[in-house]
Order: C-alpha cells, then structure tokens, then sequence
C-alpha cells in the first residue's frame, strides 16, 4: 500500500511540490477570504468569516522557506476546509438549495485549493525525507 501511495512522489521535484503546496496555500486563502467579503456578501456569511482565513497564516512563512516539519502539518490543515466544501457544493446539487451558485464556485475552488494544499505538503514531506 506504501508503494502504491508513494507513486505520484515520483511526477514532481521536490521544489515542485513545495511550488503546488504554497500555490494551494494562498488560493485558500484568497478564496476563503474572497468568498466571505465579495461573493457572497452579507448572507448567509457575514464578515467576520474572513475569520476562517486566519489559520490559513500560520505556516505560510515555513513552507516558503522550504521546512519539512512545517509541511507535515500542514498537510492537516486544508481538511476543514475540504469539509466545508464538500457541504456547499452538496447544498448547491441537491434539493433543498441552501446554497447559490456564488457560494458553488467558491466551494468547488476551496475544495481545488484545499487538494492542492494538501497533496503538495505531503508529498514535499515525503520527498525531502532523507535529507538535513
């Protein structure tokens, strides 16, 4: 099972992963912050949901700078926000709507963001594992 994990380690260097994994840092970032104050404004989320984006913060400055310990964990941390996604866009297909079209796009770009997150920190991990 670790082999067949460990496969799609091999598509990207490990300066490549780190590239998707900070890509994937800041657009959610921009779509969490973005989502709350321009696409949908004022319902259902007010502004202090920007709030969210907060989190967001903390291992930007380690995962620029290429730190291993800091992309272990921040693998973690997209999974809220995949979760959150995964709702919205559930609210958005699904009868009864309680989500708009505004609030899909937003979801399905957190949810691409959050994955982009996610796997590029792990995989950084992985690959830098043998080196000091």
């Amino acid at each position: 099972m670790r082999k067949l994990l460990a496969k799609p380690a091999t598509w990207l260097s490990p300066p490549l992963w780190q590239a998707t994994a900070v890509t994937g840092l800041l657009g959610l970032l921009f779509t969490s912050m973005a989502w709350a104050l321009w696409w949908s404004p004022g319902s259902p989320y007010p502004i202090w949901m920007t709030i969210k984006s907060v989190p967001l913060l903390l291992p930007l400055r380690g995962l620029l700078h290429g730190r291993r310990r800091t992309a272990q964990w921040a693998s973690f941390l997209p999974l809220p926000y995949l979760l959150g996604s995964i709702l919205a866009v559930y609210g958005f297909l699904v009868p009864p709507h309680f989500t708009s079209a505004p609030d899909f796009v937003g979801a399905v770009l957190q949810g691409v963001f959050g994955i982009l997150l996610m796997t590029g920190s792990m995989y950084y991990a992985y690959t830098t594992a043998g080196e000091r």
